[in-house]
Protein backbone atom coordinates (compact mmCIF):
# COMPACT_ATOMS: atom_id res chain seq x y z
CA UNK A 1 0.00 0.00 0.00
CA UNK A 2 1.74 3.34 -0.92
CA UNK A 3 2.04 6.14 1.78
CA UNK A 4 -0.70 8.62 0.49
CA UNK A 5 -2.96 5.80 0.49
CA UNK A 6 -1.84 4.53 4.04
CA UNK A 7 -2.98 8.42 5.19
CA UNK A 8 -5.79 8.65 3.68
CA UNK A 9 -7.11 5.38 5.07
CA UNK A 10 -6.20 6.98 8.78
CA UNK A 11 -7.77 10.04 8.53
CA UNK A 12 -11.24 7.95 7.52
CA UNK A 13 -10.67 5.60 10.06
CA UNK A 14 -9.91 8.67 12.72
CA UNK A 15 -12.90 10.40 11.68
CA UNK A 16 -15.41 7.21 11.14
CA UNK A 17 -14.38 5.81 14.73
CA UNK A 18 -15.39 9.83 16.04
CA UNK A 19 -18.45 9.47 14.56
CA UNK A 20 -19.33 6.30 15.68
CA UNK A 21 -18.13 7.83 19.34
CA UNK A 22 -20.43 11.21 19.14
CA UNK A 23 -23.81 9.12 18.39
CA UNK A 24 -22.84 6.52 21.12
CA UNK A 25 -21.83 8.94 23.55
CA UNK A 26 -25.54 10.88 22.44
CA UNK A 27 -27.99 8.18 22.76
CA UNK A 28 -26.76 5.65 25.61
CA UNK A 29 -25.53 8.88 28.06
CA UNK A 30 -28.69 10.99 26.87
CA UNK A 31 -26.20 14.19 26.47
CA UNK A 32 -27.75 17.11 24.33
CA UNK A 33 -26.04 16.31 20.91
CA UNK A 34 -25.21 19.95 19.95
CA UNK A 35 -22.34 19.73 22.56
CA UNK A 36 -21.43 16.42 21.55
CA UNK A 37 -21.20 17.29 17.74
CA UNK A 38 -19.27 20.83 18.44
CA UNK A 39 -16.49 18.20 20.38
CA UNK A 40 -16.14 15.75 17.63
CA UNK A 41 -16.30 18.46 14.79
CA UNK A 42 -13.04 20.53 16.97
CA UNK A 43 -11.63 16.97 17.53
CA UNK A 44 -11.78 15.80 13.69
CA UNK A 45 -10.22 19.23 12.74
CA UNK A 46 -7.11 19.08 15.57
CA UNK A 47 -6.82 14.67 14.04
CA UNK A 48 -6.94 15.58 10.43
CA UNK A 49 -4.40 18.34 10.63
CA UNK A 50 -2.17 16.37 12.94
CA UNK A 51 -2.44 13.35 10.59
CA UNK A 52 -1.59 15.36 7.33
CA UNK A 53 0.83 17.73 8.69
CA UNK A 54 3.67 15.58 6.85
CA UNK A 55 2.09 16.97 3.96
CA UNK A 56 3.19 20.62 4.34
CA UNK A 57 6.80 19.68 2.70
CA UNK A 58 7.55 18.00 -0.47
CA UNK A 59 7.37 14.54 0.05
CA UNK A 60 6.99 11.44 -1.91
CA UNK A 61 3.47 9.95 -2.56
CA UNK A 62 4.93 6.45 -2.71
CA UNK A 63 7.10 5.84 0.51
CA UNK A 64 6.85 9.69 2.29
CA UNK A 65 10.36 10.31 1.84
CA UNK A 66 11.28 13.76 1.42
CA UNK A 67 12.14 15.38 -1.86
CA UNK A 68 11.97 18.77 -1.45
CA UNK A 69 15.65 18.98 -2.32
CA UNK A 70 15.56 17.31 -5.33
CA UNK A 71 15.61 18.39 -8.65
CA UNK A 72 12.32 18.35 -10.39
CA UNK A 73 12.12 16.54 -13.69
CA UNK A 74 9.52 17.43 -16.99
CA UNK A 75 7.29 15.01 -15.46
CA UNK A 76 7.64 15.69 -11.58
CA UNK A 77 10.07 14.91 -9.06
CA UNK A 78 11.71 11.43 -8.94
CA UNK A 79 11.71 10.25 -5.44
CA UNK A 80 15.70 8.90 -4.71
CA UNK A 81 14.18 5.91 -2.48
CA UNK A 82 11.55 4.35 -4.37
CA UNK A 83 11.48 5.44 -7.84
CA UNK A 84 8.27 7.39 -8.48
CA UNK A 85 7.32 10.67 -9.30
CA UNK A 86 5.97 12.86 -7.87
CA UNK A 87 4.13 16.47 -8.89
CA UNK A 88 4.94 18.57 -6.10
CA UNK A 89 3.50 22.11 -7.31
CA UNK A 90 4.42 24.94 -9.61
CA UNK A 91 7.84 24.42 -11.18
CA UNK A 92 9.67 27.00 -12.42
CA UNK A 93 9.66 27.15 -15.96
CA UNK A 94 12.35 27.99 -18.55
CA UNK A 95 13.24 31.29 -20.16
CA UNK A 96 13.43 29.48 -23.49
CA UNK A 97 9.64 27.82 -23.13
CA UNK A 98 7.64 31.39 -22.73
CA UNK A 99 10.29 33.30 -25.06
CA UNK A 100 7.99 35.62 -27.08
CA UNK A 101 8.93 35.59 -30.84
CA UNK A 102 8.64 38.45 -32.70
CA UNK A 103 8.42 37.02 -36.29
CA UNK A 104 4.89 35.59 -36.32
CA UNK A 105 1.88 37.16 -35.09
CA UNK A 106 -0.03 35.88 -32.34
CA UNK A 107 -2.38 33.45 -34.13
CA UNK A 108 -4.45 32.84 -30.49
CA UNK A 109 -5.11 36.39 -29.73
CA UNK A 110 -8.52 37.57 -30.07
CA UNK A 111 -7.73 41.24 -29.85
CA UNK A 112 -7.51 42.64 -33.36
CA UNK A 113 -6.12 46.44 -33.95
Amino acid sequence: MIWMARIRLRVLAFVLGLALTAIGLISLTALPALPVLGVAFAAAAVGVNSLTSRLKQPVCHGCGTPIGDVPPGHYGTACPHCGSLTQIGEHPVLAADTADNDDEPDTDSDWTA
